[in-house]
């Protein structure tokens, strides 16, 4: 048997590589390119990274945040995104059993790109947004146990229907406060990205993900005004506190709503 600390730490390995390659679909899907072809780059000059210096969150450190080729800075949010990746998967490994971390370690790794996507560009891909729709119903089908259930049909349909309310609902919020404030509220792509992850944590999920989402952003929007010393009406983008919200139900709000609200959660 192989000790779960070795376990655990080959799951953290595996993560820091996920995470670099996390990082090229942040950069190259909003461009359109390809995300195998050509391999692993350095962003300024074009040059091809040897293996040496392309390792996940160490090979920062030892270039000193220089790239080796030509010297220019290397963004910061690479090693952040390579430890964030280890260490939530890590997580999710000590928490769940092997078949749910897998799905819940893909749902981690499309909500990291489309936050991070979100960022740079305020908007989310239809293809991590719907694409996410359509795997977490095609998974909640495959391993009711997704949804707490034992039939692959039920799943399936609790799937369909919590990603039709969840993704319906935040883009009629929307909509009412666009029209409310005669301004765009909210991209349509948060409903979507909403939907899938109903798709896949269930109609449970929805409102702790919410309201947890709706704080984190008025605290850091908030401080983002501050800071800039700027007025209401800066885009923020709302994706990122989806995701950290929904990650944060997986490792813990879950456990805390059934606890205390335990007939919502049959």
């Amino acid at each position: 048997m192989i000790h779960p600390l070795l376990l655990a730490s080959a799951v953290f390995i595996f993560g820091a590589i996920l995470g670099s390659f996390l990082n090229v679909c942040i950069l190259r899907i909003p461009l359109g390119q390809s995300i195998v072809n050509p391999p692993s780059r350095c962003a300024a000059c074009g040059r091809r990274l040897p293996l040496g210096v392309n390792l996940p969150i160490l090979g920062y450190f030892i270039l000193r945040g220089r790239a080796h080729c030509c010297g220019a800075h290397l963004d910061s949010r690479y090693p952040l995104v390579e430890a964030g990746t280890a260490t939530a998967l890590t997580a999710l490994w000590l928490l769940y059993p092997h078949h749910l971390f897998a799905i819940y370690a893909l749902l981690v790794a499309g909500l990291i790109v489309a936050s991070g996507i979100d960022l740079d560009y305020l908007v989310i891909p239809d293809a991590l947004t719907i694409g996410g729709v359509v795997v977490g119903i095609s998974l909640s089908y495959l391993v009711p146990s997704l949804q707490g259930k034992e039939d692959p049909v039920d799943a399936m349909i609790r799937s369909s229907l919590s990603a039709a309310v969840a993704g319906g609902s935040l883009w009629l919020i929307a909509r009412t406060a666009s029209w409310f404030l005669q301004k765009e509220a909210m991209g349509i792509g948060d409903a979507k990205l909403l939907a899938a992850l109903a798709a896949f944590l269930g109609w449970q999920s929805l409102p702790f993900i919410l309201a947890v989402s709706s704080l984190i952003g008025t605290i850091v929007g908030i401080g983002i005004l501050k800071q800039r010393k700027q007025k209401l009406g800066v885009k923020v983008p709302f994706g990122p506190y989806l995701a950290l919200a929904a990650y944060l139900w997986l490792v813990g709000g879950a456990t805390l709503a059934s606890k205390y609200l335990p007939n919502n959660f049959q």
